[in-house]
C-alpha cells in the first residue's frame, strides 16, 4: 500500500468548504424578505434624516436616531449593516450641513455627530461579527450532519457485506462438520473454495475501508512517470477478461499518459469495475484516452450503458460510503469514486460525470499536460 503524509487540517477545511457549501444550498431563499427590509431600514434613514432637518441641531438624540435602522442588518445579507452605517453617516453627515448651529459650530455639536457615527459602525461592526459566527456554526454543524450521514452509511454497508461473508463462511463450515464422515475431497474442495472467497471479499472490504480512510486524512505521495497509452491500458484486458459477459473497448488518441501509473490505473479499474457492476450482462464498457478541452492534458473516460444515475444524485455519488437509490441489491461499499476523485485531484486534475438513468454513465478523468502537480 502507498505511502500518505497526513494533512488532517487540510482535509478538515476541505470538509468545512463543502458543509459549508451544502449549508447554503439547502438554506430556503430569504431574496423578497431581505429586499423588504432593507427598503424598511432605508425608509426609516430617511425619516430620521428629515427629522434631524427639521429638529434643533443639538439635539443629541436625532444623532443616536441613526443608529436603530442598522439594527435591520441582523435580518439582512452579509455586510448589509456596513452599507447601512455608511448611509447613515452620510445622513448624518449631510444634515449637519444643511441645518448647523445658528451660533456657528461648537464643539459639543461636532462631539455628539463623531461619537453618534461611532456608534454606527460600531453597532454595524457587532452585527457583522455575529452574522460571521452564526454562519461558521451553521457550517460546523453541518458538517458534523454529513459526518453523522456518512458514518451510519458506512455501518449500514458495512454490516450488510460482512453479514454476507459470514453467512457463507458459516454455512459452508455447518455444512462441512455434518458431511465430514462420508465427504468426498473434490466436495471438501468446493466447499473451502467457497470460504476463501468469503474471506478474501472481507480482507478486499477491509484494505478499501483502509484506503478510503488514507485518502481522506492525506496528502497523497505520487510518482510520476511517462506511460505509453495502449501499455497503460493493456492489462485491464487481462484483469477483466472479456467475453460473453463482457466487451471491452480499448481506444487511445494520446500516445502517452503523465502520471502515477499505479494510482492512475487503480481509478481507470475501479471505474471499469463500477461501470461492469451496474450494467446489465452483456456489459459494454469503453475506456478512451484523448485530449482534454478543460486542461489540455490527457483525458481518461470510461463510458457504459448501464443503470446510470439519477440527476440529483451525480455530485453525491463522489461522497464516501453514498450509493444512489438505483444500487439496491447491486454489491458495493460505495468508496470507489471517493477514491478516485482523490487520486485524479491529488494530479491536480478533475473529474467530471455525465449519466442518465438506463443510459449508461460516462466518467471522464481530465489530467494536467506534461507535469503533475503534486
Amino acid at each position: 500500500m502507498r505511502a500518505f503524509v497526513r494533512r488532517a487540517g487540510a482535509a478538515g477545511q476541505d470538509g468545512s468548504e463543502r458543509a459549508s457549501g451544502r449549508a447554503s444550498r439547502a438554506a430556503p431563499s430569504r431574496g423578497p424578505r431581505r429586499l423588504w427590509l432593507h427598503a424598511v431600514a432605508y425608509s426609516l434613514i430617511l425619516c430620521i434624516f428629515a427629522a434631524d432637518v427639521v429638529t434643533p441641531p443639538d439635539n443629541v438624540s436625532i444623532c443616536f436616531a441613526y443608529t436603530v435602522p442598522i439594527l435591520l442588518g441582523v435580518y439582512t445579507g452579509p455586510r448589509s449593516a456596513f452599507g447601512l452605517a455608511l448611509a447613515t453617516t452620510a445622513s448624518s453627515l449631510l444634515g449637519s450641513f444643511i441645518r448647523p448651529p445658528s451660533g456657528g459650530i461648537a464643539l459639543s455639536f461636532v462631539a455628539n455627530r463623531l461619537i453618534a457615527t461611532a456608534a454606527q459602525w460600531l453597532v454595524a461592526f457587532l452585527i457583522e461579527q455575529r452574522r460571521r459566527g452564526r454562519a461558521i456554526v451553521q457550517a460546523h454543524l453541518a458538517e458534523e450532519r454529513a459526518k453523522a450521514e456518512t458514518g451510519q452509511r458506512f455501518v449500514r454497508i458495512l454490516s450488510h457485506e460482512i453479514a454476507s461473508a459470514l453467512t457463507a463462511i458459516g454455512g459452508q463450515s455447518s455444512r462441512l462438520a455434518k458431511l465430514a464422515p462420508g465427504i468426498e475431497p473434490a466436495e471438501i474442495v468446493a466447499r473451502t473454495d467457497k470460504i476463501g472467497q468469503a474471506v478474501a471479499r472481507l480482507d478486499a472490504l477491509v484494505g478499501r475501508i483502509q484506503l478510503a480512510a488514507e485518502v481522506d486524512g492525506g496528502e497523497i505521495a505520487l510518482v510520476p512517470e511517462h506511460t505509453p497509452c495502449m501499455e497503460f491500458l493493456r492489462p485491464l484486458l487481462t484483469e477483466y477478461e472479456p467475453g460473453p459477459e463482457l466487451a471491452l473497448t480499448l481506444l487511445c488518441g494520446e500516445e502517452t499518459i503523465c502520471g502515477d501509473r499505479g494510482l492512475l490505473y487503480q481509478a481507470v479499474s475501479n471505474l471499469v469495475s463500477n461501470a461492469v457492476r451496474y450494467s446489465h450482462a452483456p456489459a459494454a464498457v469503453t475506456v478512451s484516452v484523448d485530449r482534454s478541452d478543460l486542461t489540455d492534458g490527457p483525458m481518461i473516460t470510461v463510458s457504459d450503458c448501464g443503470i446510470g444515475i439519477d440527476a440529483d444524485e451525480v455530485e453525491r455519488v463522489f461522497e464516501p460510503y453514498y450509493r444512489a437509490r438505483n444500487s439496491t441489491g447491486i454489491r458495493g461499499l460505495g468508496v470507489g469514486l471517493h477514491i478516485v476523485r482523490h487520486f485524479v485531484e491529488a494530479h491536480g486534475g478533475e473529474i467530471r460525470i455525465a449519466s442518465r438513468p438506463g443510459q449508461g454513465t460516462r466518467v471522464s478523468l481530465h489530467l494536467p499536460p506534461e507535469k503533475v502537480a503534486a
